[in-house]
């Protein structure tokens, strides 16, 4: 499942990444592709490229990525509808890889994972970060992946996701950059599951499938420094549904490229086999950190919808201890108020058993949400950690946190 993972990873990075340059020359577009790679932090060597009319094949792709093995690219790559550009670049209509099937017969499973592809490839003529804006949000309309199934020794689907997909969209009249993700069609087969517990647990909760998707969609205006990311759901039908927005200001055309240029140096180390350590890694994770300390939020949510988990939970719990999930649920709202005694700061208690004893009365939807009065940089809340321990309403007032139900 781990090579798998990097596997799928690195054949949408390299369906994204392949936005790079189309030359008519196959060796051009080959050479290009691999420079501007670099920007997404993947550094790539391939063994041979050719041209046919307007298609493109490279071939003996190998993908390097700081920290993690090499990954030896299945099949070929195939661009179509090849065309170059009066500015220099080149577009192409669409970009492929060939589907990837594999069997262990030793664990006694297989896997199949298809329909690779890029569509809408746009390459400038410059792969520089003077131009890193155009490149990551130009490269593609469209990228998309799947079916992927996993299935064991007898042909029996284990897992499955139907589609994942990431589109960009055209720049809003305001500037903003947009792009959207989709993972639909996630199933898995939850009697596979060997575990007692677990087992148990599904066996109360009435599930034998899982089925699920995920979603999101965010914008950024590189002339403001505004960004927002909307409505990042994971979604368990028939259960219930997590989602979570936010908004920031600070995230400037200047730190975007500061942070390609950590991608840059990635790339770089990983292309000249540098070995990349678990130390240097979270050191360079931490230098983008530092690069967004003064990224501010202006305000977030996280909102949860209930489709029958929450009286599943209860009903469960109940049984434990000898009780229907209703007559449990009863007894949870008046343990709120318990739970909350040693709470000083009234307002807050108010709104917490509010909420909370709404929510359990008619499970619809729980929501935490931060509003701060002014917008807060990341870098405010260094050094709060004594403070925030000895009192914890520290941060709810500086975010002013806000707690509903049902809304």
């Amino acid at each position: 499942m781990k090579n798998l993972s990097r596997l799928s990873l690195a054949a949408l990075l390299l369906a994204g990444t392949s936005q790079a340059a189309l030359a008519l020359e196959a060796t051009d577009f080959a050479d290009r592709l691999v420079e501007t790679s670099k920007l997404m932090g993947v550094s790539f060597a391939y063994g041979s490229a050719t041209a046919e009319g307007d298609t493109v094949t490279i071939s003996d792709f190998v993908i390097s990525m700081p920290g993690q093995d090499d990954i030896d690219v299945p099949g070929d790559v195939v661009f179509t509808g090849v065309v170059e550009t009066a500015e220099g670049g080149f577009s192409a209509e669409r970009a492929t890889i060939a589907d990837f099937e594999y069997t262990d017969e030793e664990e006694g499973f297989s896997v199949s994972f298809v329909d690779i592809a890029a569509e809408g490839i746009v390459l400038p003529a410059d792969a520089g970060l003077d131009s890193v804006i155009e490149i990551g949000f130009n490269l593609y309309d469209r990228i998309s992946a799947g079916p992927l199934s996993i299935s064991d020794e007898s042909g029996t689907e284990l897992f499955a996701i139907d589609l994942m997909e990431v589109t960009m969209e055209e720049p809003t009249a305001e500037g903003g950059l947009s792009s959207a993700y989709q993972v639909s069609g996630i199933r898995g087969d939850l009697s596979a599951i060997e575990e007692p517990e677990a087992q148990e647990v599904m066996e109360a909760f009435g599930l034998s499938q899982l089925s699920a998707s995920m979603s999101g969609s965010g914008t950024w205006w590189p002339q403001t420094g505004a960004a927002s990311v909307d409505d990042v759901s994971f979604v368990v039908d028939e259960l219930g549904s997590l989602s979570l927005d936010f908004a920031v200001e600070g995230y400037t055309e200047e730190l975007y490229r500061e942070l390609m240029k950590v991608n840059l140096k990635m790339a770089e180390m990983a292309e000249a086999g540098i070995e990349i350590d678990e130390d240097q890694m979270a050191d360079m994770s931490e230098a983008m950190l530092e690069k967004m300390a003064d990224v501010k939020l202006v305000d977030g949510a996280l909102r949860y919808d209930d489709d029958s988990l929450f009286m599943k939970v209860l009903d469960f719990i109940g049984a434990e201890q000898g009780v229907d999930g209703e007559t449990f649920k009863a007894g949870l709202q008046f343990m709120v108020p318990m739970a909350l005694a040693e709470v000083e700061n009234a307002a807050f208690k108010t709104m917490v058993t509010n909420a909370v004893n709404t929510f359990i009365a008619d499970p619809q939807n729980f929501t935490i949400s931060v509003e701060p009065e002014e917008p807060i940089a990341f870098s405010e809340f260094e050094g709060m950690e004594a403070e925030v321990e000895n009192d914890p309403f520290v941060l709810v007032d500086l975010l002013n946190v806000q707690i509903t139900a049902n809304q």
